[in-house]
Formats: C-alpha cells, structure tokens, sequence
C-alpha cells in the first residue's frame, strides 16, 4: 500500500533562521501558531506534482468519457485521423 510521506515542519521562525541553508528537497511545512501557514518545496519537485496532477485530471476526464459511452474503435480513430490529414494511404 502507498503511504503518504509527511513533510518536515518548522515554525515561521524556524524557518527565518533556516532560509539560507534549508533543504527543501522534501516538502517543508512552515507554521505560525502552531496553524499550516505555507508549503515551501523544490520548483523541480512543484513541476513534477504539477504534471502528475494534470495527467491524474486528463485520466479522470478519459474514465468521464467511457462511462458516458463517447468512445470509438481502433479503425474509426485511424479512419478519422486519415480523414484529418488527408492522408490516402490506410493507417491500419
């Protein structure tokens, strides 16, 4: 089973004093009164999340599509694709 690996938290004083030298190649949970205040994290690992995140929406929205029948065989997409190209020859 997949477990969710909890972030490191610090205070927003912690963090002051920390800035310069922190390692924030795992996510980094800064508080203020003891209340989540900011995520602070690696700008390669926040595109890498942003890029899981939108092909778990692109794979959500495809499951959508099935569900409500808007499918189409294998030879209708190739036809189709042909059609849009104005390809001849047959992509099968």
């Amino acid at each position: 089973m997949y477990t969710v690996k909890r972030p490191r938290v610090t205070t927003v004083s912690g963090f002051k004093k920390e800035i310069a030298t922190m390692d924030v190649n795992e996510p980094v949970l800064v508080t203020q009164n003891g209340e989540p205040l900011y995520v602070v994290q690696d700008p390669a690992q926040y595109e890498a999340m942003q890029e899981q995140m939108a092909m778990l929406k692109m794979i959500a929205l495809a499951e959508k599509d099935v569900r409500a029948g808007r499918v189409v065989s294998r030879d209708e997409l190739f036809k189709g694709l042909a059609e849009e190209l104005g390809a001849d020859d047959d992509l099968n």
